[in-house]
């Protein structure tokens, strides 16, 4: 006689603590989301006040590099110590970091509470995954997920106008004291819905382990961000960087390997279940960030239209993200098949970035919405289809860092991506401007002044609008097209996927 199958923890939850659950999580990842938006629009005034244009950058850069480090260290710990209690202590740290940068006189002060900001925000952007995953049976993650991700696309179009009201009304720190709120919504509710029992067992930290990952993770993101047009890829000053990396990750492995508790357990990584998923996740992040980026921007220097029109252009972005979790959710849902869903999503997502290749000025509204729509449909359907496959490939004791592998390994990709992109896009758009103005007996720093302010083009008379419009277009064109084919590229790694029920 067979022993009886163990019940799923959602099976402790009543429907109202799940709801509760998710809109407290919902809650907590927009503190990380609109924290990043928010800022984006405040970054001269808060460099202007605090007396160092200079070191604005790293006003992102030191959460970024926090944040991404601690990604896996969160769900360590939430395996170890129970997610619940994870979850609440990282939000009380969010919410100190915040209330300190809100009173920051100078620019190094904010830099640490930002670095703190970020240290606790690695929390917020991966335990919550590994709640759902408690809290919700494997065939219904994905239509939940759904509703994280449009958290994230939400902030993307709302974030930058909220920072310039705050900027032009009470002032820059209002953005860290908004907060205070949804952190409190968050914390209450996730202590009343997620009640869970958590087995107390004697555990011993992996502090070395922690410390070279996030050694690693951080040499790495400074490679990253200041290669290319800052220092050069291949300067001994990045190079040192991208060499620190390495080492530092070759020191990780081995300690891993030796650790009793390792923060990675990494023969996850080598399991036929778990290593198509994460690289599929991996490439979808080349190219996934600076879509968000290119898009508002495509419509301002393509389509003419002014910052708030072009922050709407995300809206169908939400839209499909959201649909993708209410149609495919429900579909992997009854049917259980996150392989071919997942496949589907990058070919939907493909066919988006191939409509915004072949979109110019006289691309209507309806059309660029379309394709982002699809965006929005193929991203989301991609995003909950990687986490509930990842989820349902390991142990009940692994969820935590399972759920935390995806958003890791997504920011990393989005730093690559990011920046490489971002210089194809400006090598391109140089050589375009340059043959542009030529004709027109336009000095270099002209063209440079039409190259960093997109905007003014439509102030311009024609023909140069004309040719300047053209050479824009061009250079998205081919970035699109470059993109597109990272996506595809993607779909090798999916066609790999094992569904739950091939586990058996």
């Amino acid at each position: 006689m067979s022993a009886p199958v163990a019940p799923h923890s959602s099976e402790l939850l009543s429907s109202v603590q799940r709801r509760l659950v998710l809109v407290g999580m919902m809650c907590g990842v927009s503190l990380a989301a609109l924290d990043q938006m928010v800022l984006a629009t405040a970054v001269g005034t808060i460099a202007g006040e605090l007396g160092n244009i200079g070191q604005a950058p790293w006003i992102f850069t030191a959460n970024l590099l926090t944040s991404a480090s601690a990604m896996p260290i969160w769900g360590k710990l939430g395996d170890l110590y129970g997610r619940r209690r994870v979850f609440r202590i990282a939000i009380t740290l969010f919410v100190v970091a915040s209330l300190l940068a809100a009173q920051s006189r100078t620019m190094p002060e904010l830099l640490v509470c930002r670095a703190l900001q970020g240290l606790s925000g690695g929390a917020l952007l991966t335990v919550p995954y590994a709640i759902l995953g408690d809290i919700v049976p494997p065939r219904e993650r994905p239509a939940y997920l759904a509703y994280i991700s449009v958290v994230w696309t939400t902030a993307g179009f709302l974030g930058p106008p909220l920072g310039g009201l705050l900027v032009d009304g009470p002032g820059w720190r209002w953005m860290f004291y908004l907060n205070v709120p949804a952190a409190m919504v968050a914390f209450f509710l996730i202590g009343w819905g997620y009640r869970l029992p958590v087995q107390r067992i004697e555990h011993r930290i992996d502090v070395l382990g922690a410390a070279l990952l996030m050694g690693t993770v951080g040499s790495f993101i400074l490679y990253t961000s200041w290669a290319g047009e800052a220092l050069g890829w291949g300067s001994p000053a990045a190079l040192a960087f991208l060499g620190a990396s390495g080492l530092l990750g070759l020191a990780f492995v081995r300690q891993e390997r030796r650790a009793a508790e390792p923060i990675l357990a990494l023969h996850l990584l080598g399991q036929r279940a778990v290593w198509p998923p994460l690289v599929a996740n991996f490439v979808f992040g080349l190219a996934n960030m600076a879509i968000a980026i290119f898009v508002p921007l495509f419509s301002i220097a393509v389509l003419g239209t002014n910052a708030v029109a072009a922050g709407l252009t995300l809206a169908p972005l939400t839209a499909g993200i959201l649909l993708a979790g209410i149609v495919m959710g429900r579909r992997a849902a009854r049917t259980g098949r996150f392989r071919r869903y997942t496949m589907g999503g990058f070919l939907v997502y493909a066919v988006g970035v191939t409509g915004l290749a072949l979109a110019g000025p006289g691309t209507t509204r309806l059309a660029f919405g379309a394709c982002t729509l699809a965006l929005g449909f193929g991203g989301g359907t991609i995003g909950a289809m990687v986490v509930s496959s990842l989820q349902s490939a390991v142990d009940a004791r692994y969820i935590g860092v399972a759920s935390s592998l995806p958003g890791f390994s997504r920011t990393i990709a989005q730093t690559i991506g990011t920046s490489a992109l971002g210089t194809f896009f400006a090598v391109r758009l140089g050589v375009h401007v340059e043959r542009a103005v030529a004709p027109y007996a336009a000095s270099a720093h002209d063209a440079q002044a039409l190259i960093d302010a997109p905007g003014a083009i439509r102030d311009l008379s024609e023909p140069l609008r004309g040719v300047l419009v053209e050479a824009y277009r061009a250079s998205f064109s081919e970035s699109f097209v470059l993109m597109a084919a990272i996506i595809l590229s993607a779909l090798v790694a999916a066609r790999f996927m094992i569904d739950p029920d091939e586990r058996r």
